[in-house]
């Protein structure tokens, strides 16, 4: 975990002379990847979440909140390792909470298009649902090491405004035990549970100091290149 967190720990050391507040919410489509019996099946699923930074002007270091709205759910039947158990429905509720160092790449990166990169680590959440014959029972994972790492757009929702549109691909990774949450129902195998997220949001930058005047100075000169005196 140390090895994880000594990175951000810089760059937040880094970020700690910055002149930027950086808000971020957004929604998602996901597949699971789990690649564990009856689990391999590629389910979608809807999420949600929100980030917020501060820091330098390329790079911000954060905390990230992100949850589950459709949990994902798999049918426990039609496998060798399960004949003496009738058919249930296995799924998991999901929230992820921890820190991320946030890159992006442009001359002007809160109010001009650029390719944002971001890494982050924290801790996973999980609960496991097993539904039988209109009977739901869950069981609590205990809390794991969550690794996500995305790349993705960021561009004005007009001309350099400090709200942004955010498009971006995800790959979140977290580590899930065996779990048998009652005798009479199949065992949830241990596996990794990886999911492919592709995310669209909206952030808003906060300038001050220094860089707000430069910043002010660029929207200046666009408006004086386009014939504005006033």
């Amino acid at each position: 975990m140390k090895v994880f967190l000594l990175p951000i720990f810089l760059c937040f050391s880094y970020c700690l002379a910055g002149q930027q507040l950086f808000f971020e919410g957004f929604t998602n489509f996901d597949r699971t990847k789990y690649k564990a019996s009856y689990l391999a099946e590629k389910t979608p699923y809807w999420g949600f979440g929100g980030r917020v930074g501060f820091g330098a002007d390329h790079v911000q270091v954060g905390g990230e909140y992100r949850g589950i709205l459709s949990n994902p759910s798999f049918c426990a039947c039609d496998s060798l390792t399960l004949v003496n158990f009738e058919k249930s429905n296995v799924s998991f509720k999901e929230t992820y909470k921890g820190g991320f160092v946030r890159v992006k790449i442009s001359r002007y990166p809160a109010m001009r298009f650029g390719v944002v990169i971001r890494f982050g680590v924290g801790v996973v959440n999980t609960t496991a649902f097993s539904e039988k014959e209109g009977i739901t029972l869950k069981q609590d994972y205990e809390p794991a090491l969550g690794l996500n790492g995305s790349i993705g757009i960021s561009t004005p929702i007009f001309k350099y405004s400090q709200t942004m549109l955010e498009v971006g691909y995800s790959y979140y990774y977290t580590q899930r035990p065996e779990i048998v949450i009652a005798m009479d129902r199949p065992a949830i195998p241990s596996h990794n549970a990886i999911s492919h997220i592709f995310s669209l949001g909206l952030s808003h930058n906060l300038i001050f100091g220094e860089r707000a005047k430069k910043y002010e100075h660029a929207r200046q000169n666009w408006k004086y290149l386009k014939g504005w005196r006033g």
